[in-house]
């Protein structure tokens, strides 16, 4: 082979940091689309606008510094508080059967709250409060639970886009590191 010293000492010549950069580069783009794509199967799945879903999630971005480039998907998974999901409005019931006893109905966006109201807390917060029964404290907070579809979605996406797209958007990255290395070097 006459080529293959030539090669290999054209690949020992590349800059040490071309490596690395391509392979956060690759992980950061594969980080993003998993955000997106978990994003959209959470809000399908519980109704709730993408909008909402993606505010809470954060990335910190993989950087070629490290040994092992990794992206870090920061997700908080905790319940979201009806009153996020946008402008409540009030429907009184007007029949006068016995089922309709209940009173008003609560809708905020697709959402339709039955026996609630809207009421600023002691810590100075507005939220949505619901009726629960006759007991000593009979209303609570109106929460949409958004922590199994999160970790569901996201873990399966995770797992399905590193080893779908990883090849392919690492050797993207590696030819475009490349193409840039030399493109420097020429000039």
């Amino acid at each position: 082979m006459q080529g293959l010293k030539q090669a290999l000492s054209n690949l020992h010549d590349l800059d040490r940091q071309l490596v690395p950069k391509a392979v956060a580069q690759a992980v950061n783009r594969v980080a993003r689309r998993v955000i997106t794509r978990s994003t959209r199967r959470v809000a399908k799945e519980t109704g709730v606008p993408q909008k909402l879903v993606r505010q809470r999630v954060r990335l910190r971005l993989a950087t070629s510094g490290h040994r092992n480039p990794a992206a870090r998907l920061l997700v908080n998974r905790g319940d979201l508080p009806a009153i996020n999901l946008g402008t409540a409005r009030l429907q009184l019931s007007r029949r006068k059967s016995v089922s309709a006893r209940q009173g008003s109905v609560l809708k905020i966006g697709r959402f339709t709250f039955r026996h609630a109201f809207i009421q600023q807390l002691a810590n100075g917060r507005w939220h949505v409060l619901q009726r629960t029964g006759r007991g000593r404290y009979p209303v609570q907070v109106v929460k949409i639970p958004l922590s199994g579809p999160l970790t569901r979605n996201y873990q399966e996406e995770s797992r399905q886009l590193t080893e779908a797209d990883m090849p392919r958007e690492l050797a993207a990255a590696l030819k475009q590191q490349l193409r840039l290395y030399l493109k420097k070097r020429v000039l």
